[in-house]
């Protein structure tokens, strides 16, 4: 494994979506056959139209629910070499409306991919879109990939993502052992750009940006003082096509590891869009996660990248992309500025 491009085929779960298509369609770019798993649910058809329009020859769309087996035939696998598991439930609103959805799509579909992929003959090496909430509350900030994997509250369902990211993990690196293939395994931190859902269901950048143009006030869930690590999604992909083709059978944090909080976010995004600060704080979710931060230095060191978009840079791109979505500018391309690798 590990050479560029050439016409080799891969298999991605989960392209329609936020990170799966982007990943998708850097993909296409280097010069991979893509195989594109999606059900559609969270994923954008918009997102499958523009790969079909960019890549009609080497893209290919099929819709499918991997928790039905009996659909992932393994013709969909045959001649690929490598598959990337990026098809979950997320968003954390889902978390605590339909826990049991979340594990048996996250879950249950995992095992199906993973069964498949291996029965197909021809995937040597599986990459799994784990997540940073397999650490709960962690003990150690900045936290590395020794940190251990935890459920703070298992009556609280909001850890039903968790708990399914966990369990995915542990079920590929058995049957990594047991047929002798390779595998790389991605706790990926807070990641934003263009194409995320905007609605209560999505994450908070795209959500805040929503309540910036489009919502009557501004609001932030909890105190404002929550701390999380955003990493553009550019990053996110270089960071993980470079492990990809460098990098075995290995655990990597993928973020970045410079802090903000709520407020701090909220503060920025008001200076970029030129309105003035006003918001209302509302009650906060029960196990909400107080502070997560990711040690990057083990990726960084196997890649020789670090992240280079700094928080400005990216959110005055990511907020462009919607104004020109719902027609409220006209196009221009901000300047991408590069700050030091963490």
């Amino acid at each position: 494994m590990g050479s560029r491009g050439a016409q080799r085929k891969v298999v991605v779960t989960g392209c329609a979506g936020f990170i799966g298509s982007f990943l998708t369609e850097r993909m296409l770019q280097d010069g991979y056959r893509v195989i594109g798993l999606d059900n559609l649910f969270r994923g954008k058809k918009e997102n499958v139209l523009l790969l079909k329009k960019k890549f009609p020859k080497k893209f290919e769309f099929v819709k499918i629910d991997i928790r039905r087996k009996e659909d992932l035939s393994r013709e969909i696998f045959r001649d690929a070499d490598a598959v990337f598991h990026y098809a979950a439930i997320n968003g954390t609103q889902h978390f605590y409306e339909r826990p049991l959805e979340v594990l048996q799509v996250n879950l249950n579909g995992t095992i199906n991919v993973i069964d498949t992929a291996l029965n197909s003959k021809s995937v040597e090496k599986i990459v799994f879109a784990s997540s940073s909430e397999v650490y709960g509350e962690p003990r150690w900030i900045p936290t590395n990939e020794e940190e251990p994997c935890v459920i703070p509250d298992m009556n609280n369902p909001r850890h039903s993502y968790s708990l399914s990211k966990m369990a995915g993990e542990n079920y590929l690196l058995w049957a990594a052992q047991q047929r002798g293939i390779h595998y790389l395994i991605l706790r990926i931190f807070n990641t934003y750009g263009p194409r995320m859902d905007t609605t209560t269901y999505g994450q908070v950048i795209p959500e805040f940006i929503r309540k910036l143009y489009l919502d009557p006030e501004f609001t932030i869930i909890g105190d404002g003082r929550q701390v999380r690590s955003f990493c553009y999604i550019d990053d996110n992909i270089e960071l993980t096509l470079r492990a990809f083709n460098k990098v075995e059978n290995e655990i990597l944090n993928v973020g970045n590891a410079r802090e903000t909080t709520m407020l701090e976010l909220a503060e920025l995004m008001h200076s970029i869009s030129g309105k003035p600060f006003k918001y209302r704080l509302l009650e906060g979710r029960v196990g909400d996660i107080v502070r997560r931060s990711p040690n990057i230095s083990k990726i960084v060191s196997l890649t020789g990248y670090g992240p280079r978009i700094s928080l400005e840079a990216g959110l005055r791109k990511t907020i462009q992309w919607y104004l020109e979505k719902w027609g409220l500018t006209k196009p221009e391309v901000p300047e991408l500025r590069v700050e030091v690798a963490n």
